[in-house]
């Protein structure tokens, strides 16, 4: 009996039930692999981590930590550099700090060389108007200069209202702080020990600050500007020789001039 056509269709597609299965299984892990594989990422420090471990393990005393044998070992980077051998080289800090301490020092050496031309022409101006033995002119050091005038004289006992007298040698320090606008003037008050006790100036602190501010007043009113020059009282503390006598307190009792170079770099 003849085979109908759906037996021979059914017979020549016929092959091994487990193919497809095989088939299914292939492709459904082929997937899963691809799902893990975009959701994962890989974190950098911990392979650092585990391949600095690596590295140590391989470089141990005793073992290469090479791979591959090698006729010279490379060097064990596991070891801390000894304090002899520093890593961090301070020649160049060192140069650097030296240059900048020669730059200063020029520039002490530059300032101090102008403040000796303005001592003299100072005392060039104080000569002139016959004040210049009231007025004592230091010795420029880095980048300063004093000027002391006797207390006594400038002020009447006790009281800040400047002598008549005096006014000279206020002009000369005026007009050489106004010739001269790269340096800043300090006014400083100074008394001796003897104790005053009045209204207007309970203590020595009073009397000094406001003497050194009268004098700072008139600089000021006399074109000086206010940014440039401060003013300061002392009272009894700073002392240039013991208070012991009259000659000595008479020292004592002063009003002093700092020129100072604007603007020094310091280190």
């Amino acid at each position: 009996m003849k085979a109908s056509r759906k037996q021979q269709l059914l017979e020549e597609n016929d092959g091994p039930g487990w193919i497809t299965t095989f088939a299914d299984l292939m492709t459904l892990l082929l997937v899963f692999f691809v799902l893990l594989f975009s959701i994962s990422s890989i974190e950098m420090e911990s392979f650092e981590e585990t391949a600095r471990s690596i590295s140590l393990a391989l470089s141990r005393e005793g073992s290469s930590n090479s791979l591959i044998e090698l006729e010279v070992s490379a060097p064990d980077t596991s070891q801390i550099p000894e304090i002899d051998h520093p890593i961090i080289n301070r020649s160049s800090e060192d140069s650097f700090l030296a240059d900048q301490m020669r730059f200063q020092q020029a520039l002490l050496e530059a300032a101090n060389a102008e403040l000796s031309e303005i001592a003299t022409d100072l005392n060039a101006a104080l000569n002139r108007s016959d004040m210049g033995s009231w007025v004592e002119i230091g010795t420029p050091k880095d980048g300063k200069l004093n000027l002391r005038v006797n207390g006594a004289i400038m002020f009447e006992t006790g009281s800040a209202n400047i002598r008549r007298s005096m006014m000279p040698v206020l002009d000369s320090v005026l007009e050489i702080a106004l010739m001269n606008p790269g340096f800043k003037l300090e006014i400083q008050g100074h008394t001796d020990n003897t104790p005053i006790n009045t209204e207007q100036f309970p203590s020595n602190w009073e009397l000094s600050a406001v003497r050194a501010t009268t004098v700072l007043r008139f600089l000021v009113e006399g074109g000086l500007a206010p940014i440039r020059v401060t003013a300061t009282g002392y009272g009894d503390t700073l002392p240039l020789v013991p208070n012991d006598s009259e000659i000595n307190q008479a020292m004592n009792r002063r009003i002093e001039f700092v020129l100072e170079k604007i603007e020094l770099p310091k280190l």
